[in-house]
């Protein structure tokens, strides 16, 4: 097996093998026509669109002259022989999703859309070389792509999840890819618990036209930055008014998928963040009337959800809701003073270090006394600042790397600051994934606090290295923000 191609397969997005070997016709071209046009211009993939240049079918010249050379006239259109409805990729979908789908539905090729817009932006093409050449590496896909109304096969994909963790890790893949993965394979389980759900209760509302909407997920999931144990942070936004029937329906919906995703282990939001809780579900209106209300209370409570929200991404259903809401956000946000104000919410956060350089361990909670929690005195502080920066100049980027990169395009972080901050997040991450698999991998509870006596020297260097860095990033948010100068 070809460990690069299988490295590739869990950190790799559809995006990255997308090619433009493909062209778009309408539906009622004639397939003369269009085979003609095809061979013209050297492409092998056509995709139909209707009237509103809508994606609804694909085919392939393989198709055509396997199947239907000797078969159709003169007259037979586009639409007479493809394939419909169009079952396409997003272009942040990880490979091994885009191969289980095409395994599953025996498909050689399909169309990879952009996230946003919907938008084709390629075609992706896995020969059965690849297949063959992956090995035992297929059976892992077709397992996290089996069948999406089976709830012990969500099960066994969180349960697969320390054997990837191990298996990339020893590969040295790194950090922020394996949290990627395992983001997206908890977005998978996500939307494979609201097809389920949604079956589940479809006798009792069977007379309810159910509206457009959106589940969210936030916080780590929502940056794609989820370790081993992330809890649910998720909500429902849904299109047209706000009703008691349509409450009912959503109420009932999201009671049932957080129980899946709950049995499937990831578990309930201890703080009730999730679409059960009618605080975090509404409609696309509602969201809006929600936020205003947040922002003209500015209360601690107030500004905690704001914060949860701002990393939110839609992982089921219509994704422009989730767009059209976050431009609200951005606008809501672009106030000075609310500004100030989230930073007086956060500004107790900090790196866990004294004034004499050493860890601050902790000694009030007995179950992790004389440990660190590398992530609330660790990444917390370091995410929190790329946020606020975020907010400040309205970057609609979600992942903190993401966001680094656009704050540096802007010239508010120097190149070294970008290299230095980057690298403390990437370092942070890689020990708490790597302390979180090793307690998975003695069926340990998985947690965010470490053994810092158990870290090499030079990890303790890097670790204190860094962390007087992110004290020295929260005094520079202190100055950007509070307007307070020392």
């Amino acid at each position: 097996m070809n460990e690069k191609k299988t490295i590739e397969l869990f950190t790799k997005k559809s995006g990255d093998y997308a090619s433009s070997n493909y062209i778009c016709l309408n539906e009622n071209d004639l397939v003369v026509d269009a085979v003609k046009r095809a061979v013209e211009k050297n492409k092998e993939t056509i995709l139909a669109q209707n009237k509103n240049d809508e994606i609804i079918g694909i085919v392939t010249l393989k198709d055509i002259f396997k199947k239907f050379v000797t078969k159709f006239g003169q007259k037979i259109k586009i639409k007479d022989i493809m394939t419909s409805p169009v079952i396409y990729v997003n272009m942040s979908d990880l490979l091994f999703h885009a191969v289980g789908i095409m395994r599953k539905n025996n498909f050689t090729h399909i169309p990879v859309l952009n996230d946003r817009n919907k938008e084709v932006i390629g075609i992706l093409n896995l020969s059965d070389a690849l297949f063959a050449e992956l090995g035992n590496t297929i059976s892992h896909i077709d397992s996290l792509t089996q069948d999406e109304n089976d709830i012990q096969g969500l099960i066994n994909i969180k349960k697969y999840q320390p054997i990837l963790v191990e298996n990339l890790l020893q590969q040295n893949v790194a950090p922020g890819d394996i949290a990627y993965l395992l983001s997206f394979l908890n977005n998978l389980i996500y939307l494979r618990s609201v097809n389920i759900a949604k079956k589940e209760i479809s006798q009792k509302f069977k007379n309810f036209t159910v509206p457009n909407f959106s589940v969210i997920t936030m916080g780590s999931g929502g940056r794609m930055e989820s370790f081993l144990h992330p809890d649910q942070d998720n909500g429902i936004i849904y299109s047209g008014d706000e009703n008691k029937e349509t409450d009912l329906y959503f109420e009932e919906l999201s009671k049932h998928f957080t129980k899946i995703l709950d049995d499937c282990g990831i578990p309930f939001c201890k703080g009730n963040l999730m679409a059960s809780n009618p605080l975090w579900r509404h409609s696309l209106n509602g969201w809006k009337s929600q936020l205003e209300n947040w922002t003209k209370n500015l209360s601690q409570q107030s500004m905690r959800y704001i914060e949860m929200l701002y990393d939110f991404r839609s992982v089921y259903g219509d994704a422009s809701l989730a767009q059209d809401l976050r431009k609200f956000l951005l606008n809501v946000l672009d106030n000075k003073y609310l500004q100030k104000f989230m930073y007086k919410n956060e500004e107790n956060s900090d790196a866990g270090l004294n004034i004499f350089g050493n860890f601050v361990l902790e000694k009030d909670d007995e179950e992790n006394k004389g440990l660190f929690n590398l992530k609330h005195t660790g990444t917390l502080p370091l995410v929190e600042s790329i946020r606020l920066y975020s907010v400040k100049y309205q970057i609609e980027e979600i992942s903190t790397q993401e966001r680094l990169d656009k704050l540096k395009s802007l010239d508010v972080f120097t190149e070294n600051e970008f290299d230095f901050f980057s690298n403390a997040h990437k370092f942070l991450s890689l020990i708490l994934l790597k302390n979180q698999f090793e307690r998975a991998k003695q069926n340990l509870s998985v947690r965010n606090y470490i053994d810092v006596y158990k870290l090499t020297d030079r990890e303790v260097r890097m670790l204190k290295m860094y962390l007087k860095r992110i004290k020295k990033l929260k005094d520079k948010v202190r100055v950007d923000f509070s307007e307070e100068y020392f």
